[in-house]
């Protein structure tokens, strides 16, 4: 174990780095998520989760994608659709 002795100034200057890093990572990745889309189709989630989109619209019979209806269209959220590329990641796993 080291132990290094440091100023209050130089360990203010180095906290002050630290939050400003975190805090700059967080509005970046606040603004990405404004970014993306919120609703989408069964194309759209079958390029995102690199399934058919027959495999889409088993998961969806099968209750793991919550999706709406639209008239002819049916629309996946994107919550959803993020909830269910961490459960499909897990479930390749646990055979």
């Amino acid at each position: 174990m080291k132990l290094v002795i440091t100023t209050p100034e130089m360990l203010e200057d180095i906290i002050k780095s630290s939050l400003d890093a975190a805090i700059q990572e967080f509005y970046s990745k606040k603004e990405l998520a404004k970014t993306r889309k919120k609703h989408y189709t069964i194309k759209e989630t079958s390029v995102e989760l690199k399934v058919s989109t027959l495999t889409v619209r088993n998961y969806i019979e099968r209750g793991i994608l919550k999706a709406f209806k639209i008239g002819n269209r049916i629309l996946i959220t994107n919550e959803s659709l993020e909830q269910a590329m961490n459960e499909v990641k897990s479930a390749k796993y646990k055979r």
